[in-house]
């Protein structure tokens, strides 16, 4: 492969307490609990075979989202109305996942990928020179058999250290670059931003030219905050909708 680098150390992984607070979630979301009443964190820490320490960071995660609220004297209790929110902007789901949150059975489709010359646009965005080449893989992302997520990711070549079977492009495009650049993003800065369907874009999501779709351009940030992708999002209303949780500051 073009632009090999060398081998750096695999991003730190997701910590214990961010995965108990997931599978927590997911329980909760399928098993909801009496009175929505979680159980005490003796009881959630032998559930989950951890300390009660990492329930304790697991529980912070959940308040923080919004999902749960500590009532002093009175216990932990499952927001009744953030709870059954499925898809929340500020949350950086796989499109996956999404969709298979939302009641779909997803699978991916491969439309192109090609290495490209960086532009001005996306040097400034990925921080760095002008130089430089991207990978480019398109992607759709259908739920039921159905076109709902257009996907365009752009990746410094230089962060390529691995060789790669191009059938590899077809999985999520964050499970790749662990694999194959050694890196994670830890955070996406997103923009939302309203578009409606150009021709081509109505082509690949079966859809009227003109229709409003929601478009996120992200980036996202390695462990050391480094930019390491840049990713453009299509989506049809039809199939997702996103909800966002604003707190008073």
């Amino acid at each position: 492969m073009e632009g090999m680098a060398t081998r750096r150390p695999l991003e730190r992984p997701e910590t214990l307490a961010a995965r108990v607070a997931k599978a927590l979630r997911q329980d909760l979301r399928i098993n909801p609990v009496a009175n929505g009443q979680l159980p005490s964190e003796p009881e959630l820490a032998e559930q989950f075979g951890v300390s009660r320490g990492t329930v304790r960071q697991a529980l912070t995660i959940l308040e923080r989202e919004g999902f749960i609220l500590r009532r002093q004297g009175a216990g932990t209790y499952v927001h009744k109305y953030i709870s059954r929110i499925q898809t929340r902007a500020e949350h950086a789901y796989e499109y996956t996942d999404l969709l298979r949150l939302a009641g779909y059975e997803p699978s991916i489709q491969l439309i192109s990928f090609e290495t490209l010359p960086i532009t001005a646009g996306m040097s400034a965005q990925l921080d760095i020179d002008l130089n430089s080449q991207l990978l480019v893989v398109r992607k759709l992302f259908l739920a039921d058999g159905e076109p709902a997520i257009y996907c365009q990711d752009y990746i410094p070549q230089k962060l390529i250290i691995e060789s790669y079977e191009n059938d590899e492009l077809e999985q999520p495009i964050f499970d790749f670059m662990q694999q194959r650049c050694r890196q994670s993003s830890i955070q996406n800065m997103a923009e939302l931003i309203p578009e409606v369907a150009t021709e081509e874009l109505s082509q690949l999501l079966n859809i009227e030219p003109g229709k409003p779709l929601l478009r996120i351009d992200e980036i996202g940030y390695n462990g050391d905050g480094h930019p390491i992708i840049f990713t453009c999002t299509y989506y049809k209303d039809k199939y997702l909708r996103f909800s966002l949780l604003r707190k008073r500051m």
